[in-house]
């Protein structure tokens, strides 16, 4: 069984089909914001992954995966919104999906699918908790306990980039006002690469780490990841995003803020940061292996797919 897999993310979005042992057969991806233009988007993503299914048989193919930057009902049928892709909410994508394809669908938060990636591709223990952090153009996050992703009772759990930041009135795209993501994202870095210094975004960290501005930045992905690291002791903290994989980004200077809010002697003592492997690829390769665990998991009990998956 091979599965079509998908990964929306705030800037781009990657699809490709990937084989019973999880390697890439096909990948490809395009910019969000054609996506983000299209009248139809459920259309859109149709479109997107026909021809996959049709080039490699339909009778061959287990699934197409979803993974979303959105807001996901209990139930991982609907979006409600996306901060990071306009016009991407009130959307009910599973149910038109398999009609239309007549092939199971299942979507799930991006962060969850990296999270999952990185779990499996490293072997991680998954005793205890473990924690993913994705800095990219919003601030993700995902919690992983006892080796089941952690979903929430509503479905909505791990939004840290929208806790609020004391008198901060300004808007966030997912509706609220004061959220973290306004001052620690890749969208406020792009922001100043093209209003204020003037320069590539990929050479930001690189020109301008140290100015006033991009301290102030990490200093809030600091507080954002210490916040949870003081409330779930993780086993481990994973982080990645395409934020920490651009050229020069201070990761020692994150860790140092990190622990610097962490009580002594734990658990700053016991902090144990992993980075992500930046594998362009590990949303199309985690859609994948959640798919064959919802398969794996149907067969084995009745199950309804509202429960968290495991890892």
């Amino acid at each position: 069984m091979w599965y079509v897999s998908l990964e929306l993310g705030g800037t781009n979005l990657r699809y490709g089909v990937i084989d019973s042992s999880f390697n890439v057969v096909q990948f490809s991806q395009v910019g969000t914001e054609l996506l983000a233009r299209a009248s139809d988007k459920i259309l859109f993503l149709q479109k997107l992954v026909e021809p996959l299914i049709r080039e490699y048989g339909k009778d061959r193919i287990g699934s197409v995966t979803m993974a979303l930057s959105s807001l996901l009902d209990k139930q991982r049928s609907y979006v409600f919104s996306s901060p990071m892709v306009s016009g991407f909410r009130d959307l009910p994508i599973k149910s038109v999906l398999e009609k239309r394809l007549n092939i199971p669908v299942f979507l799930e938060k991006d962060v969850n699918i990296l999270l999952l990636y990185e779990i499996h591709t490293r072997k991680l223990k998954t005793h205890g908790i473990i924690t993913g952090f994705f800095f990219g153009t919003g601030l993700g996050n995902a919690i992983s306990i006892d080796g089941e992703i952690y979903v929430g009772e509503t479905g909505s759990a791990g939004e840290l980039g929208h806790i609020p930041v004391a008198d901060l009135r300004e808007h966030c795209g997912c509706g609220k006002a004061g959220c973290i993501e306004l001052r620690a994202s890749g969208r406020l870095l792009e922001t100043l690469a093209t209003e204020v210094y003037r320069c590539p975004i990929d050479a930001i960290f690189t020109l301008h780490r140290n100015a006033e501005e991009m301290q102030k930045i990490i200093q809030f992905y600091a507080v954002a990841v210490a916040t949870e690291i003081g409330i779930l002791d993780p086993s481990y903290v994973i982080v990645g995003g395409g934020v920490v994989h651009m050229a020069d980004f201070p990761r020692a200077e994150l860790i140092a803020r990190i622990k610097a809010h962490l009580r002594e002697p734990l658990p700053r003592g016991a902090l144990n940061v992993l980075f992500s492997s930046g594998d362009p690829t590990a949303g199309v390769v985690g859609a994948a292996l959640h798919a064959k665990q919802v398969f794996d998991r149907s067969a084995s009990k009745p199950r309804s797919y509202e429960k968290p998956f495991r890892l």
